[in-house]
C-alpha cells in the first residue's frame, strides 16, 4: 500500500483541498521514522503535495531525511499553514479552530483504518521492536537473580537494555509487579522488594513502531498459582488457533472467556489490542467490537489472556501478525 497515494485519494473523494496532521503517531505513520517534536504535516490534494513543517528549532537537525514524496519546510508561523485547512484530526487544538475551513471534516477514522493494515516495512520496524523487547524482558528475568532487588529496580533494568538495543524509549509505562500487586492489570512498579510472583509487560519502541509483551513469573512455587498460570496459558493457545484472516474478533473474545471457565468473571479486560506507531491501535481485540468486524492479512494484533484473583494475577501476552491462512508471533 502507498500510504501518501491512498489518503491523497482519500482526501479528494470526499472533497477535503488541504488537510493538517498534528498528532505526533500520524506525522510518524508517514514518515516511518520518529518525527520532531514540534511538526505539522500537510496534504495539498490538488496539488499533490506533502509537505512536513519544522520550527526553526527542529530544522536544522531533520535536514538529513529524505523522501522525494515529503517536502521538509521551515515554519514560520503555525496559524499561516493551519489557515483554511478542512481536514483535520479529531484531536484537533480549540485554539486553532478559528483558523480552518468552517466546513471542515474529520479525518481520522480513514487514518486509523489505514493504520490497523501494516505495510512490509513497518513489519520490518515492529519485528525490530519485539527482538528488543523480548531481549531486554529475557535479561529482566535473569536480573530477578539479584537478591532484593525491587519491582523500580526491576523497571529501570530493563529500560536501560531496551534503549541500549536501540529503543528509543518505552512503548508505555513499563509494568513490573509483584506479590498481590499482579491483581492490578496496570498497576505502577514501587520500591517493593519483589517476592513469590511477578507480572512483567513491557514495549520498546524502533523508528517509532511499537512492541508489546507481558510474562509472569512464579518466584516460589505455589498449587494456585500454578493452575491459574496453566489456565491462562491454555486459553492464549486455544485463541491462537483461531488466528488467521477472517476471523470475528468478537468471537475470538468470546471464544477466550468461554475457555476460563468459572474463571470468567475474573478476565476483566479486553482480549487483545493492534499495535504499531501507538501501542494501542485498532482493532480492539473485545466483545465491543462491530458485529462484522474481523481479522485481516497484515494487522499485528496482542493476545492477552489475564485473570486477576483477590491475591494474585496472571497475564500472558505476545505480538501476532495475521496472515492469510494463520499467524506469525513477532
Amino acid at each position: 500500500m502507498d500510504k501518501i497515494k491512498t489518503f491523497l485519494e482519500y482526501l479528494e473523494e470526499n472533497n477535503v483541498k488541504k488537510c493538517v496532521l498534528l498528532n505526533r503517531e500520524n506525522i510518524n505513520y508517514f514518515l516511518e521514522r520518529y518525527p520532531p517534536h514540534y511538526s505539522l504535516l500537510t496534504f495539498d490534494v490538488e496539488n499533490e503535495r506533502v509537505v512536513l513543517h519544522l520550527s526553526k528549532l527542529e530544522y536544522r537537525s531533520f535536514q538529513g531525511y529524505r523522501d522525494e514524496r515529503i517536502e521538509v519546510s521551515l515554519m514560520e508561523n503555525v496559524k499561516d499553514i493551519i489557515k483554511g485547512c478542512d481536514g483535520v484530526e479529531e484531536t484537533f487544538p480549540l485554539r486553532y479552530m478559528k483558523y480552518i475551513s468552517q466546513d471542515y471534516k474529520i479525518i481520522s477514522k480513514k487514518l486509523m483504518e489505514m493504520r490497523s493494515i501494516k505495510t512490509e516495512r513497518e513489519i520490518e520496524f515492529i519485528k525490530r521492536a519485539s527482538k528488543i523487547s523480548k531481549k531486554a524482558l529475557e535479561y529482566g528475568i535473569d536480573c530477578l537473580n539479584k537478591e532484593g532487588i525491587t519491582e523500580m529496580e526491576l523497571a529501570g533494568e530493563i529500560e536501560y537494555m531496551m534503549k541500549k538495543m536501540g529503543s528509543i524509549k518505552p512503548a508505555f509505562d513499563s509494568i513490573v509487579l509483584s506479590d498481590r500487586k499482579t491483581t492490578l492489570p496496570h498497576g505502577m512498579p514501587s520500591e517493593d522488594e519483589i517476592k513469590n510472583i511477578v507480572l512483567i509487560d513491557i514495549g520498546a519502541v524502533y523508528r517509532g513502531y511499537c512492541s508489546d509483551i507481558t510474562r509472569t513469573i512464579i518466584l516460589k512455587e505455589n498449587r494456585r498459582y500454578r493452575e491459574v498460570y496453566q489456565l491462562v496459558s491454555d486459553v492464549k493457545e486455544e485463541v491462537e488457533d483461531h488466528l488467521r484472516e477472517g476471523t470475528s474478533i468478537r468471537e475470538l473474545d468470546k471464544l477466550a472467556r468461554e475457555s476460563m471457565g468459572e474463571y470468567k468473571k475474573y478476565f476483566i479486560h479486553s482480549l487483545g489490542h493492534g499495535v504499531g506507531v501507538n501501542v494501542h491501535e485498532e482493532p480492539s481485540i473485545s466483545s465491543k467490537a462491530e458485529e462484522n468486524l474481523t481479522l485481516k492479512k497484515n494487522m499485528v494484533i496482542t493476545i492477552e489472556p489475564g485473570i486477576y484473583l483477590e491475591d494474585f494475577g496472571v497475564r500472558i501476552e505476545d505480538l501476532y501478525l495475521i496472515k492469510k491462512d494463520g499467524f506469525k508471533r513477532l
